[in-house]
């Protein structure tokens, strides 16, 4: 088990042997209070996983180990197949998403139906009220038939937690993530896997990329109407010596040891946006908020997939499938120290750790 990435939930930890990422909250789940006006309907509660034909159906039904997918049927009716009882949410996750989407739901910079910022604080309060961290819960076939020739998966659950989960979820910038999880201090042999199932926001709407949030929406656009007038930003010549200096500083990508100035791009650790936001240009051009990595590591980096502690230990997020991490030459449990020179890097790395990267550093080191 030695190859499998490890995290820790609610004190324990498991082995990931498994993952399906990026199912994304497509318009047809999404509960009619969070509709955008675009699209039409209530929305229905089963989720969509993924074809169960050909090689991608080989995928599902080996992730779930369950192959009767769109055989529930008899005399003409749906019979609600068991695929596994063995799921569940977390309460730190829905908090998690309900943080980061805290901003969306206040601004709302997608155009909803409905103002969803009525709903926010009740969808915090019922998420708090949780008994316990996890959640348990079954999933059931409802998927398209096989007689329908579309081999569309879907699962559904009738537990109050299906339910929750549902109604918070935000269309087109949310997505589901599943990890197929066995205990550490489990046997290898004969042991039912746990499946964890996670909402997410995507990178892009997290609270990085936004101002801080004011009172009221209005103080927000009144401000940031202020701010395009008054707000300075670094010139062209500032960021051009921002970049020679951080390569000067860091003269290699840490990950491939490309030394070729013109591959390097001088990464951000604290968010240039998030510096101007706060009204830190200061920041925005001091080298020592820089790595030079080359460009597929600085989007890993960027996006918040890998971290670092301040000894310049690697850290990864879960947010990727082993197959691609393989593929990237990372090995995600190895304690691999990397030579991004952390001193006087400490505080914009502590940022980058606690706003940027996806995952509870917690839970993995």
């Amino acid at each position: 088990m030695n190859n499998f990435q490890k995290i820790k939930i609610d004190g324990n930890e498991y082995f990931i042997i498994d993952s399906i990422q990026n199912l994304r909250a497509e318009d047809s789940f999404i509960f009619r209070k969070n509709k955008l006006t675009m699209f039409k309907g209530n929305g229905e509660s089963r989720k969509y996983v993924g074809s169960y034909t050909g090689l991608s159906g080989e995928r599902l039904s080996d992730f779930f180990e369950y192959n009767d997918w769109g055989k529930g049927k008899e005399n003409g009716k749906r019979v609600y197949t068991q695929i596994q009882e063995k799921c569940f949410f977390s309460k730190s996750n829905l908090l998690k998403y309900l943080y980061d989407a805290r901003i969306e739901y206040q601004k709302q910079e997608q155009v909803y139906k409905f103002d969803i910022a009525e709903f926010y604080n009740e969808h915090v309060e019922k998420v708090n009220n949780l008994e316990s961290d996890k959640i348990f819960f079954s999933i059931y076939d409802v998927s398209d038939f096989v007689s329908n020739k579309l081999n569309r998966g879907y699962i559904r659950s009738d537990s109050d937690i299906w339910d929750i989960w549902r109604k918070l979820v935000l269309p087109k910038i949310s997505y589901l993530s599943i990890l197929k999880l066995i205990p550490v201090n489990g046997q290898e042999q004969n042991i039912t896997p746990l499946y964890y199932f996670r909402i997410l926001l995507d990178y892009q709407f997290r609270s990085i990329v936004h101002p801080k949030l004011s009172t009221s929406t209005t103080e927000i656009v009144v401000k940031e109407k202020a701010q395009r007038v008054t707000k300075k930003t670094p010139s062209r010549e500032g960021q051009q010596q921002y970049r020679k200096k951080v390569i000067e500083h860091m003269p290699q990508c840490p990950f491939t040891k490309i030394s070729d100035e013109r591959l390097l791009i001088a990464s951000h650790i604290k968010p240039y946006r998030a510096c101007i936001n706060e009204d830190k240009v200061s920041e925005a051009i001091d080298y020592y908020n820089g790595l030079a990595l080359s460009p597929t590591y600085d989007k890993l980096f960027d996006q918040g997939y890998i971290t670092f502690t301040d000894n310049g230990q690697l850290i990864c997020g879960t947010q990727l499938t082993a197959y691609t991490w393989e593929r990237l030459n990372i090995n995600p449990n190895a304690k691999n120290v990397m030579r991004i020179y952390p001193e006087k890097r400490e505080d914009y790395l502590e940022y980058h750790r606690q706003n940027v990267f996806q995952d509870d550093i917690n839970d993995l080191i």
